[in-house]
Formats: C-alpha cells, sequence, structure tokens
C-alpha cells in the first residue's frame, strides 16, 4: 500500500474512533454493550484501551465476555420491619416473648371435659388444679402462647412415675400455664415425646391440643399452674385468669365429678367424702 493510503486509512480509523468515542461517552448508560463492541471492532492499542477506561470506568466494566443480555444487578427483597409496638416483652429459656399481649383473659378450659373423670381443686397446700383423665385425655392451651419449656422424667409428682410436662407463656410480662403430666407409673422417653404434640418454641392458640396425659392407674392428672414472674411466692388459683364463663363452666364440672364419685361410693357403701366446696379455696380442709 502506497504512504498517501496508508495515511488515509489511519486517519479514517481515528475519525471512527473519535466519533465510537462520542457515542460511547453520550450513549453509555443506555448502550454500554453497543460502546464495547465498539472498542473491541477497533482493534485498540493498550495506551487507547487505557485512555478509554479512565473515560468509561463506570461502563465498561462490563465489557468482559458473556451473553449477550445485559448483566441484572443483584436486587433484594427486603423484609418490611415490624411496627414497633411498645411491648419488648421478656426472654425466657432464649425465645423472646414479645409477641405476646401485656395481658389476657384465658377463654378455653385447658382440657378435654369429655376425658375428664375427676378434678381436685386449689387450696394452700396444693397450689394448682388437678384433673384425672382416662388414658389419652387430651389438653389444650388456655390462650395465645409460646411453648418455653418441655420436659421428660421431671422428677416431681407422684413417685415412682416418668411424669413429664409442658409449659407455655401467655402474656409478655411472664404469665404462664404449666401442665405436669402425672402417669401413675413407668413409661418410656419415646411414649412421653408422643404424647408431647408441641414444641419448644412454638407459638400455640387458644384451644390448640397441646398434650394427651398417659393414665396407668386411677391417681394419674395432670397438675395444672399458672404463674407469672412472682413464681410460686405470688401464686394465684389459676380459675382467677380465666373468663367469668369459662370459670363457671370449670366450676360446675368440678360439682358434677364430686356428686358422680360420692353416687358411686354411696352405692358400693363406703359413703360420701366430705369435699372443699370451690374449685378455688383458702382452706384445706372441707368444713361440716
Amino acid at each position: 500500500m502506497s504512504r498517501s493510503l496508508r495515511v488515509d486509512a489511519l486517519a479514517t480509523r481515528w475519525r471512527v474512533l473519535a466519533a465510537c468515542l462520542d457515542d460511547c461517552v453520550s450513549g453509555i448508560e443506555i448502550f454500554p454493550r453497543a460502546c464495547c463492541y465498539c472498542l473491541r471492532m477497533l482493534n485498540l492499542r493498550r495506551g487507547v484501551v487505557g485512555v478509554v477506561t479512565v473515560l468509561l470506568v463506570s461502563g465498561v466494566a462490563g465489557c468482559g465476555g458473556g451473553d449477550a443480555s445485559s448483566p441484572t444487578a443483584p436486587t433484594s427483597e427486603e423484609t418490611p420491619s415490624p411496627t414497633p409496638t411498645g411491648n419488648t416483652g421478656i426472654t425466657v429459656n432464649g425465645i423472646s416473648l414479645s409477641e405476646l399481649p401485656a395481658t389476657q383473659t384465658m377463654t378455653v378450659m385447658p382440657f378435654d371435659s369429655a376425658a375428664v373423670t375427676f378434678i381436685s381443686p386449689f387450696r394452700p397446700s396444693h397450689t394448682g388444679i388437678d384433673i384425672n383423665t382416662t388414658t389419652g385425655g387430651h389438653f389444650l392451651s388456655p390462650g395465645t402462647g409460646i411453648v418455653t419449656n418441655i420436659e421428660l422424667n421431671t422428677g416431681n409428682g407422684l413417685p415412682g412415675g416418668s411424669n413429664y410436662g409442658i409449659r407455655i407463656h401467655l402474656t409478655s410480662t411472664g404469665l404462664y400455664a404449666w401442665y405436669h403430666f402425672e402417669v401413675n407409673g413407668s413409661i418410656s422417653d419415646q411414649t412421653q415425646r408422643n404424647n408431647i404434640l408441641v414444641a419448644l418454641g412454638d407459638q400455640v392458640t387458644a384451644g390448640q391440643h397441646i398434650g394427651n396425659l398417659v393414665s396407668l392407674g386411677k391417681n394419674a392428672h395432670v397438675h395444672f399452674d399458672m404463674l407469672d414472674a412472682g413464681g410460686r411466692d405470688a401464686v394465684q388459683c389459676p380459675l382467677v385468669y380465666f373468663s367469668s364463663v369459662v370459670a363457671t363452666t370449670w366450676e360446675s364440672l368440678y360439682d358434677a365429678k364430686i356428686r358422680e364419685r360420692d353416687t358411686e361410693r354411696i352405692k358400693d357403701n363406703r359413703g360420701a367424702i366430705p369435699a372443699l366446696p370451690d374449685l378455688c379455696n383458702q382452706i384445706d380442709t372441707p368444713t361440716a
């Protein structure tokens, strides 16, 4: 090729380069890959590429190999922040109670009455209510709550038994229900687990079936407590935490089971047993 032709060709290439750079600078936001293609096709020398890199660093960063589609920036779907409630709650066993109400009136008896055979009331020497049932008796959550403890082989209650327990916190301030399943005999750890229908940290609703009593004898029962942050030093009869409708129904069931027991005893010529008048009592011994 003659010298004049080589000069003309070189001038033409630089004019193309200048036009390409013009287009890149003005259109890099919209046509970044067109700009990249332009630079590749010009087969630029290393020095020119360096200048272009400085000028177009934000757009040419995507000029590596790949498919023809524009790269999509990673996106993340943000989870909306919960609306502050002002209720911080306490933490039990590493479980926050902040989602629970500060107060709550219980609306469901903590058991299915169909299987109940007897009820022993609250009194100064017995800070809870005992519910005897046939084997497999269903026990229920009295309100909205969170399971904060599950125990196997608790070592408490009827001696020589494999007793298990479930604790459900019901308020953010520490009120909880304690179900102590006393089987009146020995069962395996697996049988205990099979009859606990919730797991640590589970959120439960009023009336939810949480566990069953394995009854191996006439004394098998669930000891039911309601305690607040004050613990046993401030324990009250569980009935005070329930609605008046539920309290009345429970009280009526207690009376009915006393009558059933006495009717059976009288039939067998054993006579009635004096009973405390109410589910919640301030005395231990029935009066004549």
